[in-house]
């Protein structure tokens, strides 16, 4: 374990070497954190256990991207601590919340992964569905909501991100920014089929690296969280890889198409209008073009409902939203907010 100091305040995060026994995992949060502990996992399949009536303690991976998500995190902790008793752990971005008031019986785990470690069982860490997909059904459609890339191969090529979104929390969370080499991963590209890069923000050397290692292979890769001023920046290389038939899915969060809330994100605009430009001639050849975007952005006290569900679905293939959050918890207002955006859905 160790003491820690950030953004949202201090206190202890402990580690894989404080685990006591078998761990059994539910992963709530996003692949990057999947893929970093399936690492960790493949690596020590000894020290897992694949359900929680036979685990020693239990791990509840969780995101904090909105409070939606946080609350979802508290409800399996307390879901699992209620039927099971045992000592149990919040990973993920969550842990690194300290302003986010836990139960006392809850550790908060630090980041916990094996960088370079191939994946050959993906069972070692429970992968829940998605909460916010009513009637959720796991399959092999990539355009099912909620299923792009659940089950494909994460080939986790780094961590971290250096941009400064007025909204986003995750350079806090995510541990020391990292880059791996691709020539060094190339093995474990070819070995698996169904590739999808995983990074919480990939460089531009990355992305050109990998389009040149997929049509070298003539073998397809898909980029998840491709920010769009990095897109941009390689439109070219991506561009080759689309015509050599090697890009399957682009991932870019371009997180609004109005150019004024996209400049009050304190994002890119001109790379943003470019990407949405771009992505017809992207989807012409056969690429899966993907998004993310936040609805009801809140700025100087004025909600834009930021969700145009015709021209989403004329510009992309798949797209997905997370509600506005202040990043202030509070459970009631979580609980209400569950309740619009969730509950009221089904």
């Amino acid at each position: 374990m160790k003491y820690v100091k950030n953004k949202f305040g201090e206190g202890i995060l402990y580690s894989q070497e404080d685990f006591n026994g078998k761990v059994y995992v539910l992963c709530c949060a996003c692949m990057s954190v999947y893929s970093d502990f399936l690492s960790w996992a493949n690596k020590y399949p000894e020290k897992i256990s694949k359900s929680p009536e036979d685990a020693d303690e239990i791990i509840v991976l969780g995101c904090q991207v909105t409070d939606l998500s946080v609350l979802n995190d508290l409800r399996q902790v307390e879901d699992l601590y209620s039927k099971y008793n045992k000592s149990i752990y919040i990973g993920g971005c969550l842990a690194q919340r300290f302003d986010i008031e836990l139960p006392l019986y809850l550790k908060r785990l630090d980041v916990v992964r094996e960088i370079n470690y191939p994946i050959k069982n993906k069972d070692y860490v429970f992968y829940a569905k998605p909460f916010w997909v009513n009637n959720f059904e796991e399959n092999d459609n990539n355009l099912s909501q909620g299923n792009i890339f659940r089950n494909m191969y994460p080939l986790h090529i780094g961590a971290g991100c250096t941009f400064e979104c007025k909204y986003c929390t995750i350079k806090h969370m995510r541990g020391d920014n990292y880059e791996l080499d691709a020539k060094d991963q190339v093995q474990e590209f070819l070995d698996n089929e169904n590739v999808v890069l995983i990074s919480d923000s990939p460089t531009e050397k990355q992305i050109r690296d990998w389009c040149s290692i997929a049509i070298k292979y003539k073998k397809q890769i898909s980029i998840r969280n491709l920010e769009p001023r990095v897109a941009m920046n390689v439109y070219n290389n991506l561009l080759l890889a689309a015509k050599s038939g090697v890009l399957k899915i682009l991932h870019c969060p371009i997180q609004s198409c109005s150019s004024f809330i996209i400049n009050k994100m304190s994002r890119n605009v001109m790379a943003t209008e470019n990407f949405i430009n771009n992505v017809k001639e992207l989807r012409t050849l056969g690429v899966i073009v993907a998004t993310n975007i936040i609805i009801d952005y809140e700025i100087d006290g004025i909600t834009y409902s930021n969700h145009d569900e015709e021209v989403m679905n004329e510009l992309f293939d798949y797209y997905s939203w997370n509600p506005y959050w202040d990043g202030v918890w509070n459970r009631n207002k979580a609980e209400e907010r569950f309740k619009k955006y969730i509950d009221q859905k089904e």
